[in-house]
């Protein structure tokens, strides 16, 4: 009997060990990724991210440990201190790039020479310069009210770090001005962050810009040599932005599921993505799915050169400098190109200047920085999306033809969001002149941006015409 106890304890441990050895490079490579780009990218309190940030998305981040290099830039994390470690290493303007295959030295090489000059912002109001005036508000508005309702999103009630909102920034613009904003201590105006799926937006952008200025047409096959030879040779730009492309891809934030994969263990998260088979014929089912971004990201890398600083260039010289968004950081995969799903960092005041670039149908100090048409193309919904509640890139408010079942069933139909996990949200209103930027890295399944939405209207006196 004590034999076969000993065999099962044995079993038991070795079971505990695989597992752990299977869940390292997800839990090691998160948790090396995200304080990297806290610490570095956004310069906050590694500390703070691990305890109040990370150790809450999963138990078994619990028994990661971690090291911060501030010396070299770079983050170290082993699970349970010795097993099977990953680091993320800062590049200066660039962030934090993952380590998979390569080398520190290998990403220093790739970015060799880069020089992008950061827009000087004039000494006047936003969004042309970067000044706030929060004394001359608009007659309509309780501004009181508003300040009071928002300072209540920084107040936290749950001792469990495991249910807090840990909002950490919010702005509302109202006729194109900024009229209130807050902040988590530590944060300020020009703190860059995270913005996770709302990066996809972004990306998509980059795309629109690029048909702009090299005639780029979305509606060409992607052309990848990889598509040759099957079905996914049909596959069109177009529906990578309408995410109805039909490739496989499991979303899920699981092991074994292909968003993991392709985040924590692939150097080049592009070509993991369109590696997939089709799970349906190109343009006939709609599926969110990372992957897709990135084959945009790697496309755009392609198409603006193929090197890590013409596309570094392109992004930043024709169009985040354009915009006057100072704060504009996208990391890279090993490969060089854009995370283009999920590691955008900006500031609120630089996601509103985005926002109102397509409040504004692309047009920006009176030159077209996106194609005629184009944002109306991006807030069409995609004709397999439920609900209407996705155009290409990004999030919708439509609903169905004679359905009242959409994203925020209280908000009126032509909102539109730029939306992220943990809770990044960028909205705009455009019936009601309205843009809120708010990021978080919440854990409360309670928080509701509908119902932070719906309290900053009830602020504003909206007069019937």
């Amino acid at each position: 009997m004590k034999k076969s106890l000993k065999y099962i304890a044995g079993a038991l441990v070795l079971l505990a060990f695989a597992l752990a050895w299977i869940l390292a490079p997800v839990g090691n490579g998160y948790t090396a990724k995200y304080l990297c780009s806290h610490a570095f990218t956004s310069g906050q309190d590694p500390e703070e991210a691990m305890e109040l940030f990370i150790e809450p998305v999963n138990p078994l981040f619990r028994a990661v440990r971690y090291r911060v290099d501030y010396e070299q830039k770079e983050v170290s994390a082993w699970f349970l201190g010795f097993l099977r470690p990953a680091t993320a290493v800062y590049r200066e303007g660039c962030g934090c790039t993952l380590l998979v295959d390569g080398t520190r030295e290998a990403l220093a090489q790739q970015a060799e020479g880069l020089a992008v000059e950061r827009p000087v912002l004039k000494d006047t109001l936003w969004p042309a310069g970067n000044r706030v005036d929060v004394q001359n508000i608009p007659a309509n508005v309780d501004i009181k009210k508003l300040n009071s309702r928002l300072r209540r999103e920084f107040e936290e009630t749950a001792a469990d770090p495991g249910k807090r909102a840990n909002t950490l920034a919010i702005a509302v613009a109202y006729k194109d001005t900024i009229i209130a904003e807050h902040y988590r201590p530590g944060i300020d105006a020009g703190t860059p962050l995270l913005s996770w799926s709302a990066s996809k937006s972004i990306t998509g952008a980059l795309i629109g810009r690029l048909a702009q200025t090299k005639g780029f047409d979305i509606y060409r096959p992607a052309g990848f040599p990889e598509w040759e030879q099957d079905e996914r040779k049909a596959i069109t730009v177009d529906q990578l932005l309408r995410m109805e492309s039909g490739l496989e891809f499991d979303e899920r934030y699981a092991p074994f599921a292909d968003a993991v994969e392709m985040l924590y263990q692939s150097p080049d998260m592009g070509a993991y993505a369109l590696s997939k088979p089709l799970a349906a014929a190109p343009g006939t089912s709609w599926s969110y799915s990372s992957g897709t971004t990135n084959i945009l990201a790697k496309i755009l890398l392609e198409e603006t050169g193929g090197s890590f600083r013409a596309l570094e260039e392109f992004a930043h010289n024709e169009f985040f400098s354009k915009l006057g968004m100072t704060t504009a950081v996208f990391e890279h995969d090993e490969h060089g190109a854009f995370v283009g799903s999920s590691y955008f960092y900006a500031s609120p005041r630089d996601w509103l200047r985005f926002a109102l670039l397509y409040k504004n149908k692309g047009a920006w100090n009176g030159e077209q920085l996106l194609p005629e048409g184009w944002v109306d193309y991006s807030l069409t919904p995609t004709p397999h999306a439920p609900d209407g509640r996705y155009g290409a890139q990004i999030w919708l408010n439509a609903g169905a033809p004679g359905s009242d079942e959409r994203l925020l069933p209280r908000l009126p139909r032509d909102l539109f969001a730029f939306e992220g996990f943990q809770d990044q949200w960028i909205v705009v209103i455009p019936s009601r002149n309205l843009m809120v930027a708010r990021f978080g890295v919440t854990h409360d399944p309670a928080w509701s941006m509908e119902t932070l939405i719906l309290d900053i209207l009830d602020c504003i006196e909206f007069s019937e015409e």
